[in-house]
């Protein structure tokens, strides 16, 4: 745990925070040893359009950060992929929520350790490149996976753990069990 984050600031703290969110297990239900290879297989979790206009209020900049090694694995395409945000988006959009500030995906296998795929922390560098005011004392990431945990810790940046019961782990600064209930943090 890094002590020098002990706390997770207020609201009105937030305000002057970036938020990185992981994707799958944090938005979605997570899919044991596969992919949401089409819209069908992307099972929203529960308030999500609620969450995410909370977030959106609260934080300077909310971006979507996710690997999604099928679209490398030749699984699924870049044209799937884009149908299954494509039925996030429509989700938030039809509950007047709007996406993210940006959203980047790194479709890499674990094995090419590319940049952009978490641990590695490219996707964050170039949300830096669009939104240099990016300051990572002052930024969150929230995921489900020790690899989400490990890109936080690369660049300081405070660590927001959503339980997944397929990791075992401890290297977070806050635990929750849905991403509503870090909403709901004071």
């Amino acid at each position: 745990m890094n002590e020098h984050k002990a706390y997770l600031p207020s609201r009105t703290e937030r305000k002057d925070y970036t938020l990185f969110l992981d994707r799958d297990g944090v938005l979605n239900e997570p899919i044991v040893d596969d992919y949401a290879r089409q819209p069908s297989d992307l099972i929203l979790v529960s308030e999500l359009a609620n969450s995410i206009e909370a977030l959106l209020v609260q934080f300077k900049r909310v971006i979507l950060v996710t690997n999604q090694q099928g679209v490398g694995r030749k699984v699924m395409s870049d044209i799937d992929l884009e149908d299954v945000h494509l039925k996030m988006y429509n989700h938030l959009k039809n509950r007047d929520v709007q996406w993210f500030d940006a959203a980047f995906f790194a479709p890499y296998l674990k094995t090419e350790n590319h940049t952009w795929r978490k641990p590695n922390n490219g996707m964050l560098h170039k949300a830096r490149a669009y939104f240099p005011d990016i300051d990572w004392k002052k930024s969150i990431m929230v995921g489900d996976s020790p690899g989400d945990m490990q890109l936080a810790d690369s660049l300081g940046i405070i660590k927001v753990r959503i339980a997944n019961p397929q990791f075992s782990f401890d290297n977070q600064d806050f635990k929750f069990d849905t991403v509503a209930d870090f909403v709901a943090a004071e």
